[in-house]
C-alpha cells in the first residue's frame, strides 16, 4: 500500500508539473485555416507543446519563443515563419518544410525524422528542408542525414551535445550524412563528433568551423572558403578540397586521419 502511495505521488508531480498546452490542435487549425494573405497568425511565446499539427501550413506565422516540445510537425510548411528562439525539441519533421524561415537561437534537440534506424535504410524524402533559413546561433542536435540547408545562414550554430550524459558515447554525433550546405554560411558553427559522409559544402562560407573529431569521409568542399577551420582529429577520407579558398590557413590538417586521400 505505501509502495502504492508514493507512485501514486510521484506520478501526481510529474503531471503537476507539465504545463497544458495554451491552444488545442484543433485551435491552431482553426486560425491558420482562417489566417488572411499577409496577416499571419501571431502565437508567440505561446506553449504549442506536444500537440499535433501534422501537415498544416503556417502560413509564415509568428513563433517566437514559442514552445512545441514534442509536438508533430510532419508535414508541417514554416515557408517564412519566425521561429527565432523557438523550441523544437523532441518534434516529429518527417517532411517538414522551414525554407526561408527564421531560425535564430531556436533549438531543435532530437527530433523523429526517419522511420528507419539505420542511414542504410533511410528514406532521404523524409529529411526537412531548412533551405535559406536563418539559423544563426540555433542548436541542432540528433539525426539530420540528408537534410537542406542550402544558402541556410547558420554562423555559429551548435551541431554538438552539451549534456553530460552524453559525453563518450556515440549519443554525441550529430548525424548529417549526405547533408547539403551548399552556399550556405557556417561560419564558426560547430560540427565537433558529427558524422558528415558525403555532406556537401560547395561554395559554403566554412570560415571557422570547428569539424574535431568530425566524420567528412568524401565531403566536399570544392569552392568553400574554409580559412581558419579546424580539422584536428577528422577523418578526411577522400574529402574534396577542389578550388577551396584559405585552405592553407587551415587548423589541425596534421592531426586529421587520411588526409593523404584527400583531393584538391
Amino acid at each position: 500500500m505505501r509502495a502504492v502511495l508514493i507512485i501514486a505521488c510521484f506520478l501526481g508531480a510529474v503531471a503537476g508539473g507539465a504545463q497544458a498546452a495554451d491552444f488545442t490542435a484543433k485551435d491552431v487549425t482553426h486560425s491558420l485555416f482562417q489566417a488572411k494573405a499577409g496577416k499571419p497568425i501571431d502565437f508567440s511565446g505561446k506553449n504549442l507543446a506536444g500537440l499535433d499539427l501534422a501537415g498544416l501550413d503556417f502560413k509564415g506565422a509568428r513563433l517566437a519563443g514559442v514552445d512545441l516540445l514534442g509536438a508533430d510537425l510532419s508535414e508541417g510548411v514554416f515557408k517564412g515563419s519566425d521561429l527565432s528562439g523557438a523550441r523544437l525539441d523532441r518534434t516529429t519533421l518527417t517532411r517538414a518544410d522551414f525554407s526561408g524561415a527564421t531560425l535564430e537561437k531556436a533549438t531543435i534537440l532530437r527530433p523523429s525524422i526517419y522511420s528507419t534506424f539505420t542511414v542504410a535504410d533511410t528514406n532521404w524524402l523524409e529529411a526537412p528542408k531548412f533551405t535559406g533559413a536563418k539559423m544563426a546561433g540555433a542548436k541542432l542536435f540528433g539525426r539530420f542525414d540528408f537534410a537542406d540547408f542550402k544558402g541556410a545562414d547558420l554562423k555559429g550554430a551548435q551541431f554538438t551535445s552539451r549534456a553530460p550524459r552524453d559525453e563518450n558515447t556515440s549519443l554525441a554525433q550529430v548525424g548529417l550524412f549526405s547533408g547539403d550546405f551548399d552556399d550556405a554560411n557556417v561560419e564558426g558553427a560547430d560540427f565537433t563528433g558529427g558524422r558528415l559522409g558525403f555532406a556537401s559544402f560547395t561554395n559554403a562560407n566554412v570560415k571557422g568551423a570547428i569539424f574535431n573529431g568530425t566524420d567528412l569521409t568524401r565531403a566536399d568542399f570544392s569552392g568553400a572558403d574554409v580559412t581558419g577551420a579546424d580539422f584536428t582529429g577528422a577523418n578526411l577520407d577522400e574529402a574534396k578540397f577542389t578550388g577551396a579558398k584559405g585552405f592553407d590557413t587551415v587548423k589541425g590538417f596534421g592531426q586529421a586521419s587520411n588526409t593523404d586521400r584527400v583531393v584538391r
